[in-house]
């Protein structure tokens, strides 16, 4: 017997053989298993028979333990065959080895034998037997065997029953278990947070958790990690942040709830946070240095760590390689996405379905579609996500046909279509411009039961608005049952793409009147229809609406409210809503400068951009758009020049093609047409087809036909179909008198069968 303080240790083969020696075989048994040789155990358990003992309770428990750990199922079943009159606590020993390693059938029928040998299971028996649970029906049984039984106000009996039912998608189950038990326990409150947040019900997993806090409950760090993982808000994670330094649960005491809030910092995009919580602990385990990759800033500072974790001989498994992986969105990392894609093949990741499914992604995003459809056919089995993953990668690059081809393959291997896959696939449909198409995917998801579905509907809504099928939409829209504020905005939506601003209002107003809850986003697409239908009446309705409803503080509103007044010619109501909102909303800001920038106001537009940094406000690249419009609308060439070449330097604004288009546009409009064109040639980034039709434009206001037909080569080369370049330059011939260059254009205009749209008004007559 050890003395206390005495240090244990482990049992040598002298030890052994001492203990044989001196006949002391149950001794000799049990200490063998530390020596962890099997074979040895048998030899001294073949002694320990001949000499006459007989195998105890004590004893048989602890050799059965010891063999069902490391799953050695046979000699651990031998055992408890050969013990004298097992008790519960012998069988409890095996039915745990099962339970541990997922081993349902044998588990169920030993608890079986329990009963039938007379023994009443015990709560410990009862927890065994749910941990070893695989489908809904085994967990029934065991419920009801509990329920019989009076386990059922057990903690561990409850939480378990809890855990299965949330994880096998039966929370309805799972509430009923919660609600029925009588024993008010932390543990079965977490389990039930827990399933909330596995099936998305993230707001039920939240009012679970401020119930238990209200009834006293104690709060342990597995509470605040279950919460967590439901929390998308940032603040909220942070007041559970707050909690867990209090309770002394963080900097290295808890790393799960370390890990925890990582994942939750990066989930709500506070990676900074996320990096902080990391650097607190002392030694991160895996879990941790994924959570710190995902945190990166971007994909090259996520590669650097993975390779600090390979250096380092840190460990690393497939959910490390799933984030390093997709992390990847573009063709510059795409080397090293194929270093790590080699190294899943050497290290044996390429098991994992998920592994395959990013490496598709990842390819997608790279351009490079014959690796991700490579990767695809490699793999032995495939989910949804396998199939929606390349359908998607197409659809991004363009490559419609391989989309439905994929997608035809899927339902001709009997494949079930998931709500992602057929949005996926409207997305091609509606950009191919085939109603005809839509329509036959449309059939396929009345078929598959989806139609009842809010997104697919809203889906259907848009895929039908980009083909210009507007009355489809309403066809659609005009079934919906209930019809909710998600359905609203894409109908209102789908109305604003194909310009029908009208129809938007008039929806508005019919919606309105059918006490339909609207949100900042119908809103939003209200006022900017009356914006661009300059209805400064309907524009002042829905401004009141939104001080009545108080979504007047929503910034995209209050931004779009000063959008209205200053398209409908009412600066004043614009200035006065401007000066009510809160000073730090960039994008009213924005608004403001727009509309001073429309009537050429130069002077309020740069007071404007020298208050925003005594605000707290940092100009972006719309901010920039309307200093730059304001020059070119004022015709101050020079000022444009020097904000273009500033922006940078000031404020970190990188100029983009929309600003140099300004910059043309302005030298443009005071005929600086040479300086415009040597702007458009010192260009850091290619000019695009909007760029030459504004020189075309301005060359034809001059009357300078070189430079215009330079511009109109240029245009038609990137827009062959554009028939503005054929126009613009035709009228440009016609100014200039040179007739047979007429002609000549119309005889080209035949021959590419471009045709001039007529135009149109909008005023009645």
């Amino acid at each position: 017997m050890l003395k206390p303080g005495q240090p244990f240790s482990f049992p040598t083969f002298t030890t052994l053989k001492t203990l044989i020696n001196q006949s002391l075989y149950p001794q000799a048994l049990k200490s063998s298993t530390f020596l962890q040789n099997p074979q040895l155990t048998d030899s001294i358990y073949s002694l320990f028979i001949k000499s006459g003992f007989i195998l105890d309770q004590f004893l048989a428990a602890s050799l059965i333990t010891h063999f069902s750990s490391s799953a050695d199922f046979p000699r651990a079943s031998q055992l408890l065959h050969d013990t004298l009159n097992p008790d519960t606590v012998v069988y409890n020993s095996l039915i745990c080895g099962y339970a541990r390693f997922g081993q349902s059938e044998p588990a169920f029928e030993l608890f079986n034998g329990l009963r039938q040998v007379g023994l009443k299971p015990d709560v410990y028996t009862s927890s065994s037997l749910i941990k070893c649970c695989e489908n809904f029906k085994q967990n029934e049984i065991a419920h009801g065997v509990f329920v019989k039984l009076g386990f059922v106000d057990s903690v561990f009996v409850v939480s378990g029953l809890v855990e299965n039912y949330s994880k096998l998608g039966f929370f309805g189950e799972a509430e009923k278990c919660f609600d029925e038990c009588l024993v008010l326990d932390s543990v079965v409150w977490t389990a039930m947070i827990n399933g909330y947040v596995w099936n998305g019900e993230f707001k039920m997993g939240r009012d679970v958790f401020m119930a238990m806090r209200g009834l006293g409950l104690g709060v342990n760090e597995f509470s605040l990690t279950s919460v967590i993982g439901g929390l998308f808000d940032a603040k909220e994670g942070g007041q559970i942040h707050g909690y867990g330094v209090k309770m002394g649960y963080l900097y290295g005491r808890s790393t799960h709830l370390s890990n925890a809030l990582i994942n939750m910092y990066c989930r709500c995009g506070c990676k900074t946070d996320a990096v902080k919580v990391f650097d607190e602990l002392p030694n991160p385990d895996v879990v941790s240095w994924t959570g710190r990759i995902d945190a990166a800033y971007d994909a090259a500072a996520a590669f650097e760590l993975f390779k600090l974790c390979i250096s380092r001989g840190l460990e690393i498994n497939e959910y490390t390689i799933i984030t390093i992986l997709s992390s990847i969105e573009g063709p510059e990392m795409l080397k090293p996405g194929k270093q790590i894609h080699a190294l899943s093949y050497k290290a044996g990741y390429m098991f994992a379905v998920p592994v395959y499914n990013v490496l598709i992604s990842m390819y997608g995003k790279s351009w490079i579609m014959d690796d991700a459809k490579r990767a695809f056919d490699e793999m032995i089995c495939r989910d949804s996500v396998s199939w929606n993953s390349l359908i998607t990668g197409y659809t991004e690059n363009g490559l419609g046909t391989q989309a439905i081809a994929v997608f035809s393959q899927m339902c001709n291997d009997s494949l079930k279509p998931n709500k992602y896959t057929l949005a996926s696939i409207l997305e091609v449909a509606s950009s191919s411009k085939s109603p005809e198409q839509l329509m036959q995917i449309h059939s396929i998801i009345i078929k598959l039961g989806f139609i009842s579905d809010d997104s697919m509907q809203c889906c259907l809504l848009t895929a039908y608005g980009k083909c210009n099928a507007i009355d489809e939409s309403k066809r659609v829209f005009n079934e919906i049952n209930k019809v909710e504020s998600v359905h609203l905005n894409a109908m209102a939506g789908t109305f604003a793409h194909a310009g029908c601003h009208v129809d938007v209002l008039h929806l508005f107003q019919t919606r309105w009147n059918s006490s339909l809850e609207v949100d900042s986003i119908t809103l939003s697409i209200v006022l900017k229809a009356c914006g661009l239908l300059t209805d400064l009446d309907q524009g002042r309705v829905i401004h009141s609406l939104t001080l009545k409803s108080g979504l007047v503080i929503d910034n995209f509103i209050a931004s779009a409210i000063i959008d209205v007044y200053c398209k409908c010619g009412s600066l004043d109501d614009a200035q006065k809503t401007f000066r009510n909102i809160a000073k730090d909303n960039l994008a009213a800001w924005n608004a403001m400068m727009m509309g001073y920038a429309q009537y050429g106001s130069y002077d309020e537009v740069c007071y404007l951009l020298d208050k925003m940094p005594k605000f707290g406000v940092k100009p972006d690249e719309i901010t920039y758009l309307g200093v730059l419009s304001a020059c070119c609308h004022a015709g101050l060439v020079n000022k444009a020049q020097y904000h273009l070449n500033s922006m940078f330097n000031l404020h970190g604004v990188i100029p983009c093609l929309e600003h140099y288009a300004c910059l043309v546009d302005g030298l443009g409009r005071v005929g600086l047409l040479e300086e415009a064109r040597s702007s458009i040639d010192q260009m850091p980034i290619l000019p695009d087809a909007r760029i030459w039709q504004i020189l075309l434009s301005a060359c034809n206001v001059h009357g300078n036909v070189d430079l215009g037909k330079f511009a109109a080569r240029r245009l038609v080369e990137l827009q062959p179909e554009n028939e503005s370049a054929f126009v613009l330059l035709s009228n440009l011939y016609a100014s200039a008198g040179m007739w047979n260059d007429v002609g000549e254009l119309r005889m080209e205009m035949k021959e590419r069968i471009v045709c001039k749209e007529p135009g149109s008004s909008w005023i009645l007559t």
